[in-house]
């Protein structure tokens, strides 16, 4: 049996509550399964974060880094 390769998934996230449980729900329902997903939160103020938890909390394959202070957009890519 072949192993198949580890694709990481990279969202970085600011506001995102518009398009981001859409975006998680597009990744997740694709056929090729052996993801990680990695977003990054600079500090949202909206509901991303629980979006986010609510999603975690049903796949292991989604992971969080909440940064601790706004960082902008390019600092936030780079994280």
């Amino acid at each position: 049996m072949e192993l198949l390769p580890l694709i990481s998934v990279c969202i970085p996230t600011y506001n995102g509550e518009r398009y981001l449980k859409e975006c998680l729900d597009s990744i997740l329902s694709q056929s090729y399964t052996n993801i990680e997903i990695v977003i990054v939160d600079d500090c949202s103020k909206d509901s991303t974060i629980a979006i986010i938890e609510k999603h975690k909390a049903s796949d292991a394959r989604i992971r969080v880094h909440k940064n601790e202070n706004n960082l902008g957009l390019v600092s936030n890519w780079n994280k």
